[in-house]
């Protein structure tokens, strides 16, 4: 599979200053990269499949902002074993990471893995858009949430954490809307803020397309009075807006005004943070594995039972971005066996760690489990819900009720 990939095809963006890696470059260009050698601020979103850093000691908000909004593969160049902070980051947005001085013949294995896995993402990601999986109350809720705004005509705001699905929920919004056979609209309002105003620009498409607005709490004073204009005089632009939290804080330093903010987010989505998404996790992690391996003409990986509990202790500060990337890369790791907890780059989880599990504890798990997916086939009938559980409405909303889902 991995030759699959033609020489012409391997395009590598590298990001300056990296002088002292001149040799490297040599042979990469001789083993048939073209290699784009750019600074961080100019590299654009849709650079590439793979992109090549040297990592310095402290991630800086730029380049945590790059990272969340790149569509690359990322592998990283490292001077010394990272800090930890550092080591946070490459676990969450890293396919690999290479000390230095570095074997070039493992670059290049390492490069050609991250460009096939790139493409299986972005191939997969366009498959999996189509789909918000989980059977946990949250992401039922947030399903409930997403039909009833595909026909919603104006502004929405999406926040939620780094790595948590904000584009996804925007790609899942429009393909349910009545534009879904238009062409979904990204603008980076950072770099193109002024050219929202276009005549042919992004605010014009919003009349019969659908437009993701990402970094809007960078827009100056000027261009937010523009674009609180422009929806006064047409609040039905498809506008969807996506925060990281970072709209919010402009909101409460004052820099970004209340009267635009009302408008923009006059409808919200809240997406889940992975480590609240109760019992989705395993199903989240063995659907990228078959997507994945399957793929990549491997047979499906199974998960070793150190594994899982590496995943359930782990915090998740990526959330399903890092899960995908950590599991990805386990997939390369793994070769044939089941993932381990070192595959996917997590500490294991020691017996004396754990926590004390009573059969009371199962019981409970079990209940809920039942309940999760019981509800998940039958979102909109309490009555066939409890008859598939074989017990009595009454019963079946005290269960609801205990286990806080209604």
């Amino acid at each position: 599979m991995l030759e699959a990939v033609s020489v012409a095809s391997r395009q590598l963006f590298v990001v300056e200053p990296a002088a002292d890696c001149e040799s490297l470059f040599s042979l990469l260009q001789a083993a048939g990269w073209t290699l784009h050698r750019c600074h961080l601020e100019r590299l654009t979103a849709q650079a590439g499949d793979v992109v090549l850093m040297r990592l310095p000691d402290q991630p800086s908000s730029q380049l945590l902002t790059v990272l969340e909004q790149s569509q690359a593969c990322w592998v990283a160049l490292l001077d010394e074993p990272p800090q930890p902070s550092m080591k946070a980051l490459l676990g969450e947005r890293f396919f690999a990471a290479h000390s230095l001085p570095l074997n070039a013949v493992n670059l290049l294995d390492t490069l050609q893995q991250t460009q096939v896995f790139a493409r299986l993402s972005k191939q997969q990601g366009e498959r999996q858009a189509r789909h918000f999986l989980g059977n946990s109350s949250q992401a039922r809720s947030l399903r409930q949430q997403l039909e009833r705004l595909a026909n919603w005509s104006g502004p929405i705001l999406i926040s939620g954490e780094h790595g948590s699905g904000k584009k996804l929920l925007a790609r899942l919004l429009h393909e349910a809307s009545p534009r879904a056979g238009q062409v979904l609209v990204h603008v980076d309002c950072v770099r193109n803020g002024s050219g929202l105003f276009d005549e042919q620009g992004p605010l014009a498409a919003a009349a019969r397309t659908t437009v993701v607005l990402d970094g809007v709490a960078g827009l100056s004073a000027q261009d937010q009075q523009r674009l609180l204009q422009t929806l006064q005089g047409k609040p039905d632009l498809a506008l969807l807006i996506i925060s990281r939290g970072e709209l919010e804080q402009a909101l409460l330093q004052g820099d970004f005004r209340k009267d635009l903010y009302r408008l923009l987010a006059g409808q919200q989505l809240q997406t889940i943070k992975l480590r609240e998404q109760h019992g989705d996790l395993l199903l989240l992690a063995e659907h990228i594995a078959r997507l994945h391996g399957s793929s990549a003409s491997r047979r499906q990986r199974s998960f070793s039972d150190d594994a899982i509990d590496a995943m359930t202790a782990h915090a998740w500060p990526g959330n399903v971005r890092e899960l995908c990337s950590r599991v990805v890369r386990a997939l390369a790791q793994a070769r044939g066996r089941p993932i381990n907890a070192q595959d996917l780059g997590l500490e294991a989880v020691h017996s004396h760690d754990a926590e004390v599990v009573t059969l009371e504890d199962y019981i409970l798990r079990a209940e809920r489990q039942a309940l999760d997916d019981v509800l998940a086939r039958h979102t909109h009938n309490m009555s066939q819900a409890a008859r598939s559980l074989g017990i009595s409405r009454p019963t079946f909303y005290r269960l609801l009720h205990k286990h806080r889902l209604r």
